[in-house]
C-alpha cells in the first residue's frame, strides 16, 4: 500500500470525523481520531468494508478495521444502549452499521466539496484489490486506551474524482473541507466550523414508514389491481420519519394545504435508534447487507 499523502489524508481525515459523529450518536461516547501515513502493511484478521459511491464511475472507499477493535466497537455500542452481548457476529454487525452511516455523511461532504450530490450506492463486505492505489490509516484511541489502527483505501477512480480535495495543511477556505481532530464541540478550531457551517446546507432524503411486511415471491406474483397488503401497524400507531436509513422520529399524519405531512410526536434517543439498526440488521444474512439491506428498506 502506498504512503499517503495529503490530499488523501484530508480525506481520510473527514471520514474519521463522521466516524466519530457516528459512533458518537450510537455510543455517546466519542474516541480519538487522527488520520495519518500508513506505518506498516495490514496483516492478521483484518474486516474489510467496501462502499460503492457515484463521485465517478467506479469510484470506492474500503474500510478496514482488525478484528479486535471491530468487535471492542461493537461492544462499546451495544453496551451504550443497555444491552450485553458477546456473539460476534452480533458486534460485528453493529460495529459495521456505525461504519456504513459514517460513509453516507462522508459522501454528502465529498458532495459538497465536488460541487454535486454523491451519495452511496452498492456496500459489501469485501477485500480491496491487490492494486490498491492510495491510502492511510487512522489511529484511534479512547481514554489512553489504544486500537488497532483503521485503514482508509480509496480507489484511483475516487482519487481522481476528489483531485481537488483540500490538502490537511492548505489554508482553510470558505466552504472548505478539512481534517478535524475528535475534540468537544465547543473547542472546535475555525476549520471546523467552517466545515460544519458548509454542511448545513447538505440536503438529506427523509421518508415516512407506514409500516412493514414480509410476503413470499409466489404472493407477489398474485397481486393485482385492488390487492391488499396488510402492514405490521395498526391504524392508531404512530408512523415513523426516517432520515439515512435510520429512525429519527415517530409522528401522526396529517394534511397541510392538501398535501399529506407528519407532526412529530417523539424525536428517538440514541439507544432507540441503535436498537431499530440492529433491528433492520438481525434478518439479514453475512452477505445480504449492504446494497441488498438498503434496497430493502428503500422499498418498503
Amino acid at each position: 500500500m502506498n504512503q499517503g499523502n495529503e490530499p488523501i489524508l484530508a480525506l481520510g481525515a473527514t471520514w474519521s470525523q463522521e466516524f466519530g459523529n457516528a459512533l458518537e450518536a450510537m455510543a455517546d461516547e466519542r474516541p480519538d481520531l487522527e488520520a495519518r501515513a500508513v506505518s506498516a502493511q495490514p496483516d492478521g484478521d483484518i474486516v474489510w468494508w467496501k462502499q460503492v459511491l457515484d463521485a465517478s464511475p467506479g469510484s470506492a472507499v474500503w474500510i478496514g478495521t482488525a478484528r479486535q477493535a471491530c468487535l471492542a466497537l461493537g461492544q462499546r455500542i451495544l453496551a451504550a444502549a443497555g444491552v450485553d452481548s458477546a456473539d460476534p457476529n452480533e458486534l460485528r454487525d453493529t460495529y459495521l452499521e456505525v461504519v456504513r452511516q459514517s460513509l453516507g455523511t462522508f459522501a454528502s461532504a465529498v458532495g459538497a466539496q465536488i460541487g454535486r450530490e454523491v451519495v452511496c450506492t452498492q456496500g459489501l463486505e469485501e477485500e480491496p484489490p491487490d492494486d490498491r492505489t492510495a491510502g492511510c490509516e487512522i489511529a484511534i484511541s479512547h481514554h489512553g486506551e489504544s486500537l488497532p489502527a483503521l485503514i482508509f483505501l480509496l480507489n484511483r477512480e475516487m482519487l481522481e474524482a476528489t483531485a481537488r480535495f483540500p490538502s490537511a495543511d492548505s489554508p482553510a477556505e470558505e466552504g472548505a473541507l478539512v481534517p478535524v481532530p475528535g475534540e468537544p464541540e465547543q473547542e472546535l478550531s475555525p476549520r471546523a466550523h467552517s466545515t460544519l457551517n458548509l454542511l448545513m446546507d447538505v440536503e438529506l432524503p427523509v421518508s415516512v414508514s407506514f409500516g412493514r411486511t414480509r410476503v413470499r415471491v409466489q404472493e407477489i406474483l398474485k397481486l393485482i389491481t385492488g390487492s391488499i397488503i396488510e402492514l405490521d401497524r395498526s391504524i392508531s400507531e404512530p408512523v415513523e420519519v426516517i432520515v439515512n436509513n435510520c429512525v429519527v422520529a415517530r409522528g401522526e399524519v396529517v394534511v397541510v394545504d392538501g398535501n399529506y405531512g407528519v407532526r412529530i410526536n417523539e424525536v428517538m434517543s440514541k439507544r432507540e435508534r441503535l436498537q431499530e439498526s440492529r433491528r433492520s440488521l438481525l434478518p439479514l444474512s453475512r452477505s445480504g447487507m449492504g446494497a441488498a439491506g438498503r434496497s430493502h428498506r428503500q422499498q418498503e
